[in-house]
């Protein structure tokens, strides 16, 4: 297995230096890992009520850390990821910035709806506001969009608006069909993040039924455990292992350059 999802103490809602992540990562015997950090949101123009991305003054120290830990780990390969949050209307601008930056992968998130953290435990108490069907619309559509406007080579915790446990009433799979049909249509991988069975929510993002449409469709799977420590590194691999092996996924989707390899596993 592959820990695609890390983070590290520049995100200022993580601990943990990447030297910790990978040591965690030698102990534990993973053969390829790769930090997504959260991407500054203030290179997008945007500023969220509290900061969960690193500055735009810590970007090149960033790269510079994973590219020197790249070159020094001998047993554990490493790969320069960043996690990016889709946010409409900044498209010119986040296509000019990956210009010129150089990473092996970027995961494409949302955590903002209108300026709403609603994956931030400090705003949960806002759901309970909110006409659910309507946001589970509003949120598929995002996930939609990002898929094609092509910046993104995997979408990260693709239900998340499922953290807290809010669902509509009504069925969401014909969400999970469409999101499946996006993914193959714009050729987009997606992860499977194990951060969800310590939500609420007590799941993985996404759930079984995705997973299945997603595997119908041709889509493309990594792994990721959204590590916002080095303790977090690979939690619940066995059991995401286990579930990818029941739907019938046999390989997972790597990344250098941009470029898309699978490897069995």
């Amino acid at each position: 297995m592959i820990d695609y999802h890390l983070h590290t103490s520049r995100c200022c809602h993580a601990e943990g230096s990447p030297a910790e992540y990978l040591a965690v990562a030698e102990e534990i015997g993973l053969p390829e890992i790769g930090f997504a950090d959260h991407f500054p949101l203030g290179l997008l123009d945007y500023t969220p009520r509290v900061q969960v991305t690193m500055l735009p003054a810590e970007l090149d120290d960033y790269l510079e850390e994973i590219e020197n830990l790249k070159a020094a780990s001998p047993l554990v390969r490493v790969k320069t990821g960043i996690e990016i949050d889709y946010l409409p209307g900044t498209e010119k601008k986040l296509e000019q910035l990956l210009t010129k930056y150089s990473f092996d992968y970027v995961i494409g998130s949302i955590h903002f709806l209108d300026g709403w953290d609603f994956t931030h435990p400090f705003y949960a108490e806002s759901y309970k506001e909110r006409d659910l069907e309507a946001l589970y619309e509003t949120y598929f559509e995002l996930v939609w969009n990002a898929c094609r406007s092509g910046y993104f080579d995997i979408i990260g915790h693709i239900d998340v608006i499922k953290k807290f446990g809010y669902r509509p009433q009504g069925a969401i799979d014909h969400y999970l069909q469409e999101t499946a049909r996006v993914l193959a249509e714009t050729d987009t991988s997606f992860e499977l993040n194990t951060a969800g069975r310590d939500a609420p929510v007590s799941e993985f993002y996404p759930d079984r039924r995705l997973l299945e449409a997603a595997l119908a469709q041709g889509v493309t799977i990594t792994v990721g455990s959204d590590a916002h420590g080095p303790g977090q590194v690979g939690r619940y691999f066995d059991k995401a292992e286990k579930l990818l092996r029941e739907v019938g996924f046999r390989a997972l989707a790597t990344f250098t350059k941009r470029s898309r390899s699978l490897i069995p596993f």
